[in-house]
C-alpha cells in the first residue's frame, strides 16, 4: 500500500541544529498552506489504498484542530485510506494540552512522535530547545494517557555527554512503545554548523550508540536508529526502508511514485505560487488569522499538473540497489524470495560479488533465505551502501 507523507514547514522557532525546510511563524500555520495543501492532495490521480500517512515538518502539532479535519478530509476523498492505517503526527513537547491528545484521536490520528530529544535540561538547553525535561515528561504523560503508540525522538552526542546515560535510564522507565535515537549533526547552513568542531569524535559516537543499545535492550532495535515493542515498529518509516511506493505533500515533500523520485519547491513562498497562482507570505498570513487558531501564541505526483522542482526517474538497477541498501538498515535485512518476487531476478544475478565481500567483512550475513546487516553492519552501515555501489 502507498505511503502518505504531509510536510507542515512552520515551527514556533527553528532549533539551531536543524536543518529540515522550515521557518518560524508567530501563531499556528497560515491558512493559505492549509489551502495549498488540500488542493495539492487533490491533484492526485489513481484510487490508491493508503497504509500510511506522517504529517511531518516542521511542527505539524502547531495546526487548530479545524486545519487539521480539512486536511484529513481531503485525504479521505482522494485515497482509500486502510481500516487500519497507521497515522502519525509530529508533536513538540511545548505545544501539548491536556485536551489535544483526545482532539488529535478523534480526528483518527493513532500515532504520535514527540521530540523529546533528551530528558536532560543541560543537553536542552544546548541544542536550543524550547522545553525543559518537566515539560516533556508532562507531555509523555499526556500522550500516553490517551494513545497506546507513540514513539519519543532522542538525541546522543550533545554536552554534555554524560547526560545520555541518564535520558535512557528514563526512558527506558516510561516504556514508550517506539523509539528514535539518532546522532547529533553540525550540518552547514545551520547555526551549529559553525561549531562543527563541538562534534564528538566517532569512537565517542558509537559508545554513545552502544549506551542506546544496552539500556533499550527490552525493545526490539528493528532498523539502525529505531527501537520498538513489539508490533509497534513505524510502519510509514519501513515503506521507506522498503523502498516502496509513497506520495509527498507540501513544501519540500519527496515522492517516489512510477520509478520516479520527485521533489516539491524547498521554500513555501514558491509551494504557495506553484499551487494557488500568487506568493504569499506565510509568517504575515499566520500573524494575521489569530481568530482561526486554537494554539496558543509563543508530492502529490511527478506528474502534478503543478510540477515538481525536481523530478528524476531512477533506472530499474538504481531502484534495485537503493531497495538492497535500504532494507540492509533493517535487523531482519532482505529476503532473497522477496526480491525475486519483486524483480524477477535473484539477489545473486545483481549483487553476489559485493554481497560476497560484505560477507567476509563481517558487515552482513547470508544465511540462503535472507541477507541480514551484523552488528558491525549497523555500526558501518556507510559502507554497506559503499560496497554496494562500487
Amino acid at each position: 500500500m502507498l505511503g502518505v507523507y504531509l510536510h507542515m514547514p512552520f515551527c514556533r522557532t527553528r532549533c539551531p541544529y536543524c536543518d529540515f525546510v522550515s521557518e518560524a511563524v508567530p501563531g499556528c500555520p497560515p491558512e493559505a498552506y492549509v489551502d495549498a495543501l488540500v488542493r495539492e492532495i487533490h491533484t492526485h490521480e489513481g484510487d490508491r489504498q493508503v497504509g500510511s500517512v506522517f504529517l511531518g515538518g516542521g511542527t505539524p502539532s502547531l495546526l487548530s484542530a479545524g486545519q487539521l479535519a480539512r486536511i484529513f478530509e481531503a485525504l479521505q476523498e482522494c485515497f482509500q485510506l486502510d481500516a487500519d492505517a497507521e497515522i502519525t503526527l509530529e508533536a513538540n513537547p511545548d505545544d501539548l494540552r491536556p485536551e489535544l491528545p483526545e482532539q488529535w484521536r478523534a480526528l483518527g490520528i493513532n500515532r504520535i512522535s514527540l521530540g523529546v530529544q533528551s530528558l536532560d535540561d543541560r543537553v536542552l538547553r544546548y541544542l536550543g530547545r524550547r522545553h525543559d525535561a518537566d515539560t516533556a515528561l508532562r507531555a509523555i504523560e499526556m500522550v500516553g494517557n490517551v494513545f497506546d503508540n507513540w514513539n519519543m525522538d532522542l538525541i546522543f552526542g550533545a554536552a554534555p555527554l554524560e547526560a545520555w546515560a541518564g535520558t535512557l535510564a528514563q526512558t527506558s522507565a516510561l516504556r514508550p512503545p517506539h523509539v528514535a535515537a539518532y546522532g547529533l549533526t553540525y550540518e552547514l547552513g545551520t547555526p551549529f554548523g559553525a561549531r562543527e568542531d563541538e562534534a564528538v569524535e566517532e569512537d565517542a559516537a558509537l559508545e554513545l550508540y552502544r549506551t542506546a543499545e544496552q539500556l533499550l535492550s527490552r525493545w526490539d532495535h528493528y532498523e539502525i536508529s529505531n527501537f520498538a515493542q513489539p508490533g509497534r515498529q513505524c510502519r510509514h518509516n519501513l515503506v521507506y526502508w522498503h523502498n516502496e511506493e509513497y506520495a509527498g505533500f507540501g513544501t519540500g515533500a519527496y515522492s517516489f511514485l512510477n520509478g520516479v523520485r520527485a521533489r516539491n519547491p524547498v521554500t513555501t513562498a514558491d509551494y504557495l505560487a506553484g499551487i494557488l497562482g500568487a506568493p504569499v507570505t506565510p509568517a504575515k498570513a499566520g500573524a494575521s488569522l489569530p481568530a482561526s487558531c486554537d494554539m496558543p501564541t509563543a508530492s502529490a505526483r511527478a506528474n502534478s499538473p503543478f510540477g515538481k522542482e525536481e523530478s528524476l526517474p531512477l533506472t530499474d538497477i538504481e531502484i534495485r540497489l537503493e531497495t538492497v541498501i535500504q532494507h540492509l538498515r533493517l535487523k531482519a535485512g532482505l529476503e532473497r524470495a522477496y526480491y525475486e518476487r519483486r524483480f524477477g531476478r535473484t539477489l545473486d544475478e545483481d549483487f553476489g560479488v559485493a554481497l560476497a565481500r560484505l560477507v567476509e567483512r563481517g558487515l552482513i550475513e547470508d544465511n540462503q533465505v535472507a541477507i541480514r546487516p551484523t552488528a558491525q553492519g549497523f555500526y558501518l552501515n556507510n559502507e554497506i551502501g559503499l560496497e554496494l555501489v562500487g
